[in-house]
């Protein structure tokens, strides 16, 4: 069944209440004072936007089409503005914009919280299966695995302009083809259409944006973990990063929210919640094979 913006929107608040009254308060006003674009305009960008003009409110803009991924597009970008409202809150004018390194971090945490409600609302194994399922095929495989590919392409683009030479849209499509030939293998086949997917949305080459995505999921994964840890400690980590805008260089700014990215800890962390996310759907699975 469809899902509506009231619906996403409760989800949304559920998922988020474990970052307790201070953040839910902040991001109340997005559905009852209209600070979400929804309407599925002509000529209207694909994807989720936000901005959060210093000293008014963030504002959104996205297309509902009724699906759930809908409602994980909403999180992801209620993530951004909920950053953007605390620490306009709480820095000046000058920092209170986030480093572009750990951009992503709020977005994708809110995404894994929005799994973790998703999974846990229901005792049926199915529909655990698909929370984790989404949380697999969207929240990583996007954020990770799909921008990869991108920031390689975007790599490829730049080793041509720092020769001297030139290109057009036929040469970018061979070199998407190939990096997504080299990338997969003879594991996928790849179509000339699928050499098309470097126009998806422009705003992943501005400067180098693709890279932000698997430092900021990487700090998120680690954040996510030290809630569920910890829940006290984890959120007050997690909301202090949020208030720090850019007042912080990145490393010390994600330390603030509990994670050290000068280790390999927290990839290597990561790494192990993904397989563990695996053996959860094959365990569930299971349940439902039965």
């Amino acid at each position: 069944d469809p899902t509506s913006i009231e619906d996403g929107y409760s989800y949304v608040m559920k998922a988020t209440a474990k970052l307790g009254d201070e953040y839910t308060k902040t991001i109340e006003p997005f559905l009852k004072d209209r600070w979400v674009d929804f309407p599925a305009n002509t000529g209207k960008d694909s994807g989720g936007y936000t901005t959060f003009p210093y000293g008014v409110h963030p504002f959104i803009l996205m297309s509902w089409t009724g699906r759930l991924s809908d409602v994980y597009t909403l999180i992801h970008e209620i993530g951004h503005a909920g950053q953007g409202a605390l620490s306009a809150k709480n820095q000046s004018y000058y920092n209170y914009e986030p480093s572009t390194y750990y951009v992503e971090a709020p977005s994708t945490f809110n995404e894994l919280l929005l799994s973790d409600y998703l999974e846990n609302r229901s005792d049926d194994p199915r529909t655990k299966r698909f929370a984790l399922s989404h949380r697999l095929s969207d929240t990583y495989f996007h954020n990770f695995i799909t921008h990869l590919t991108e920031a390689a392409f975007q790599r490829e683009v730049y080793t041509i302009i720092d020769q001297g030479a030139s290109f057009n849209a036929e040469k970018l499509n061979q070199i998407m083809k190939k990096v997504l030939s080299s990338f997969w293998g003879d594991a996928v086949e790849i179509d000339d259409d699928a050499a098309l997917t470097w126009m998806r949305q422009a705003h992943y080459y501005m400067g180098l944006y693709s890279y932000t995505y698997s430092a900021g999921l990487t700090i998120s994964t680690q954040g996510f973990i030290n809630l569920k840890n910890n829940p006290e400690n984890g959120r007050k980590s997690w909301l202090d990063f949020l208030k720090l805008g850019g007042s912080k260089a990145p490393i010390a700014a994600a330390k603030t929210a509990g994670v050290d990215v000068t280790s390999d800890q927290p990839l290597k962390n990561t790494i192990q919640f993904l397989s563990d996310t695996v053996d959860k759907i094959i365990a569930y699975t299971k349940q439902i094979e039965k």
